[in-house]
């Protein structure tokens, strides 16, 4: 009986550390595969938030102290979209305000809603602006609410459906204060962003995109279907490079995204090769382990 009991405790002794092994292997290898997905995602929503702006601030810079020009010029859209000004002057008080309509949501979208950036968009967008845009402390507001049906996407067959609310407030012609209250990225998992960015317009190009550079630094959370919060934080600046083959992404830069709960961290390296190539890579490291991504 003795003898028994000591073989047990024998095999358990050789099996256990092999158990534990396996599991901790197995706890890896899931932070590593969800946290891959989650690296995505937010490049996604960091890509979509990045053209926004583009955007945004292109209108802007195009209004003058009076309040919408005649015709807004713009190289970033698709053939299809139609701004169309809702209020055209300072001086009632309240503001200029214009819509932005991308057009119908029909699937697989049109070759004319494919944008500079090489992605399509459906839908519609609102912008504000409280005071002349060349002013200090002038503040540009987007709104896209879920009744907008703004979906967007590299693939015209399977685009993807956000909706956020930000403002844009400038403190000089190089740089701008981007609160985000909350940015809404649909898909199998409800993404949502708040946070705050700092933008610097490296080169400038007005009133066109094209040949601009700016860079991105900020911090904030990201909450995943209500029950997975990171904390992101822009470690090394994002740069973007709005020229034709490269409008997409960004090409170099570094984020971390932080889960205090499970004790995940997940680095997201915009320049892996170290060359500021146009080549939509990014590489996640998740648990010690690296895995490159080629973004939607």
């Amino acid at each position: 009986m003795i003898r028994k009991y000591l073989n047990h405790l024998i095999l358990a002794a050789v099996l256990l550390p092999g158990l534990t092994v396996m599991q901790s292997c197995e706890r890896i290898n899931e932070q590593k595969e969800n946290g891959v997905q989650v690296a995505s995602d937010y490049c996604s929503v960091q890509s979509e938030i990045g053209a926004i702006v583009e955007v945004a601030d292109q209108i802007g810079d195009q209004t003058t102290a009076k309040g919408t020009p005649l015709k807004f010029f713009s190289d970033a859209f698709g053939k299809q979209a139609v701004i169309t000004t809702l209020d055209t002057t300072f001086f009632d008080g309240d503001g200029i305000e214009f819509e932005i309509n991308f057009g119908p949501i029909s699937l697989p979208l049109s070759e004319n809603q494919k944008g500079y950036d090489g992605k399509y968009r459906a839908g519609k967008m609102h912008v504000k602006i409280q005071s002349h845009y060349q002013e200090k402390l002038s503040k540009l507001e987007v709104e896209i609410e879920k009744s907008d049906n703004f979906w967007v996407g590299r693939n015209p067959s399977q685009p993807h459906n956000v909706a956020g609310s930000f403002s844009m407030s400038r403190q000089d012609n190089k740089k701008h204060l981007i609160s985000i209250e909350s940015f809404e990225f649909f898909g199998q998992k409800t993404l949502t962003l708040n946070g705050e960015f700092q933008l610097t317009k490296l080169t400038s190009f007005n009133p066109g995109m094209i040949g601009n550079q700016y860079q991105l630094t900020g911090k904030g959370s990201i909450l995943i279907s209500e029950n997975e919060k990171h904390n992101w934080e822009i470690k090394q600046p994002l740069i973007k490079k709005v020229v034709p083959g490269c409008s997409g992404e960004f090409v170099n830069g570094m984020i971390e995204l932080n889960n205090d709960d499970k004790s995940v961290v997940i680095a997201i390296d915009y320049d892996p090769f170290e060359n500021e190539s146009c080549d939509r890579i990014v590489r996640a490291t998740v648990a010690g382990k690296s895995t490159d991504i080629t973004l939607d």
